[in-house]
Parts: C-alpha cells; sequence; structure tokens
C-alpha cells in the first residue's frame, strides 16, 4: 500500500510540474552557445603609413540563445570577446584586444556589435590583421575568426632603421635653477639605444656619472649618476605634430619619449615637474 502511495505521489508532482512548465509557472530553458558572426571587418585609413594611428573596425553577431517557452532569446552582442593580431609573415607584430563601441538588434533577432581597435606599425610592408572572437559564457570558447590583408608605406616619414645610436649629449634644464641648462657630453661607447633587425624590439642603456657638486647646481638632476635601462616592444606613435618613442620594458609599462629624428641624428626628450630633460643620439 505504502508503495502505490508513493507512485501516485510521484505521477502528482509530475503532473503538477508539467502544469506549471506549460502555463509558464515553471520555465525549461537551455542555452545553445554559437561562435560569433564575423562581417564588415576594415581598415578605416585611406592611406596607412608609419608611426600613424591605423583605425581597424568590425562588426560580430553573438549567435548564441537560449531556448525558452518555445521562443529564443540572443545573448548580447557585449558578451562577446575579441582580439586583434598583426602578423608580417609568419612573425607576430603585435596583439591587442578590440573594445565594444555599440550593438543594434534585439533579444528576439539577435545582437551585432560594432567593435574598434588602434595599432601602430614601425616598418612599412604588407600584412595581415587576424580578428578572433568568442562568446565569454561559452565553456568551450569556440571562436571566430576573419582574416584582413593591408599595407603601409612610409609617408614622409624617416623610419628609424635597426642599428646602434649612441648617446652624444644629455642636457637638463631645471626649473629651479637660474642657470644655463646642464649638458653632459658623452665619451662611453656603451651609452646606446639600440634598435634590433626584428623592427619590433629595442633597448635602451644609459649610465651617466655626473658628479656631486653638479646636483648641488642642478636639483632635478636629483642624482649624481643618471640612469636609463629597458629593453621590450618599441614604437613611434604620431600624435598631430608630435611623435613620441617607447619602449614596453614591462607588460603595459611604458618608457616615453618626445621623438624628432632626420636620418642620423634622435632626440629623445622628456618633461618632469616642469623641468626639461633631452637625449642626443648618432647613429652609427
Amino acid at each position: 500500500m505504502k508503495q502505490k502511495s508513493m507512485i501516485y505521489l510521484f505521477l502528482l508532482i509530475s503532473m503538477i510540474a508539467a502544469f506549471f512548465i506549460f502555463t509558464g509557472g515553471i520555465t525549461s530553458t537551455s542555452t545553445n552557445y554559437v561562435s560569433p558572426s564575423l562581417t564588415n571587418f576594415s581598415l578605416l585609413s585611406a592611406s596607412p603609413v608609419i608611426y600613424a594611428k591605423l583605425p581597424f573596425s568590425i562588426q560580430a553577431e553573438n549567435k548564441s540563445y537560449n531556448h525558452k517557452d518555445c521562443d529564443d532569446e540572443y545573448s548580447s552582442a557585449r558578451d562577446l570577446v575579441g582580439s586583434l593580431v598583426i602578423k608580417q609573415g609568419a612573425t607576430v607584430i603585435g596583439t591587442s584586444s578590440f573594445i565594444f563601441i555599440s550593438q543594434s538588434g534585439s533579444d528576439k533577432g539577435g545582437y551585432t556589435g560594432t567593435f574598434v581597435d588602434t595599432v601602430v606599425i614601425n616598418n612599412a610592408g604588407t600584412y595581415t590583421a587576424t580578428a578572433t572572437f568568442y562568446d565569454s559564457n561559452d565553456p568551450n570558447k569556440v571562436p571566430s575568426t576573419m582574416n584582413l590583408s593591408f599595407s603601409v608605406g612610409f609617408g614622409s616619414e624617416t623610419p628609424l632603421s635597426a642599428g646602434t645610436y649612441r648617446l652624444s649629449s644629455f642636457t637638463a634644464a631645471c626649473v629651479s635653477s637660474t642657470l644655463p641648462p646642464f649638458t653632459f657630453t658623452n665619451t662611453s661607447a656603451s651609452n646606446n639605444l639600440i634598435i634590433n633587425s626584428d623592427g619590433l624590439t629595442a633597448s635602451l642603456n644609459i649610465n651617466m656619472h655626473i658628479g656631486s657638486s653638479v646636483i648641488t647646481q642642478y636639483p632635478c638632476l636629483q642624482d649624481s649618476s643618471y640612469n636609463f635601462s629597458a629593453a621590450g616592444n618599441y614604437s613611434v606613435v604620431s600624435t598631430g605634430s608630435s611623435k613620441f618613442f617607447n619602449i614596453e620594458y614591462q607588460p603595459s609599462a611604458f618608457v616615453n619619449f618626445d621623438y624628432t629624428f632626420d636620418g642620423t641624428n634622435l632626440s629623445l626628450n622628456y618633461s618632469k615637474d616642469r623641468s626639461a630633460y633631452i637625449m642626443s643620439f648618432v647613429k652609427q
């Protein structure tokens, strides 16, 4: 008798659950993850040149959806994660992440997002950009990819070619000093900026012994020895009429300088607390 009661109880619970599922009281959902659809991958620059910021744009539709109450509700394009890889042949020039800008559509018809990214190229040539997107909620992170070929020219730029650039002088103009700017003339063969032949990496190694008496007259120097030491990916970035040289010596950590180069003479400048500093190099 007890066994029959349990069977009747189970049937009753099943009937109640079925009733609520049918009427909407209990919702049965299942998520279907589908890799995104990528379209309109483009470089929004008519004449790409070295050192200029090159803007990329792409549209990505999130195809993932929840099957709910005999209807489909699509996921937002905000859930998509996109990366950009720039290659020259088989060599990776740089990697970065797309930024979400906007989306259109609806949860019933699906959402398409517009994503952008900006890169800087050091050398003229032909490159391939690869965009990769996936739904961040997808446990398997199934990606979609799309490629774009593009060429970069020199424009009016004098390229910073591979080689050794030896420090010729260092000048400091201290805002707190009434004296003429301090100038250190370099005689060491080891004070160099080296641009490597890969066109991607560089190293800056400067070690200047200034002397304690100079610090008294030029307090912005702060120490009797002046050092720069950094190695990593480098880039020259053009912003309006200005150019900046930087070395990424740690992930997202940069040494950054104002930059001028005429093919032989290289100047890296920076300012701190309104004092100005200039390192002058000559290509060897």
